[in-house]
């Protein structure tokens, strides 16, 4: 790869591996650290870019979900990759505004769900993508997907404004 092809691959896709790494590690100072890991690793030549694999967004991304698997299973040696584990919000969500309170509900999922719903609703991959990209059947995908999004729910349920309910719901009607 020349320097002006790996400058112009660098300046395409530079913003969609780090916002990729930060919403997977919730962390700005590590996902700046993944970013700069994955390119200095395809600069070296230490990772390869076969376009025959996928395209050179979604390859990109693939080096920076390893990094970022790597650096999780470093830091939480002890911890568990449970796919139906919420961690507990360190704040309450109720008490944040929208996209706070999105981007905590976020970053609550099970790792694995996390990853399925970043892809797919911030990165725009098809479920067919995702699957080549984890190596997984697109049925885990989607199971993956819809227990992130129910996941969601139960999360941001207190943000949401009372229901307005009925004179018959609420057993006043006549």
């Amino acid at each position: 790869m020349t320097d002006h092809d790996f400058r112009a691959m660098f300046e395409e896709h530079k913003d969609a591996v780090y916002q990729f790494a930060w919403r997977m590690t919730n962390s700005p100072a590590l996902a700046e650290d993944i970013a700069q890991d994955v390119f200095l690793l395809v600069w070296r030549g230490e990772a390869e870019l076969d376009a025959s694999r996928g395209t050179i967004r979604s390859l990109l991304l693939g080096i920076a979900r390893n990094l970022a698997w790597k650096h999780w299973r470093r830091d939480r040696r002890l911890s568990s990759l449970n796919d139906d584990e919420i961690a507990a919000a360190s704040t309450a969500i109720e008490s944040l505004d929208k996209n706070q309170a999105l981007s905590a509900a976020v970053a609550a999922l099970p790792p694995l769900q996390r990853e399925a719903l970043v892809l797919v609703t911030y990165e725009e991959m098809s479920l067919q993508e995702i699957a080549d990209l984890l190596t997984i059947e697109v049925g885990t995908v989607k199971a993956r997907l819809y227990r992130a999004r129910e996941n969601l729910k139960l999360l941001l349920a207190p943000c949401r404004p009372g229901d307005v309910r009925s004179e018959k719901e609420y057993g006043t009607a006549k």
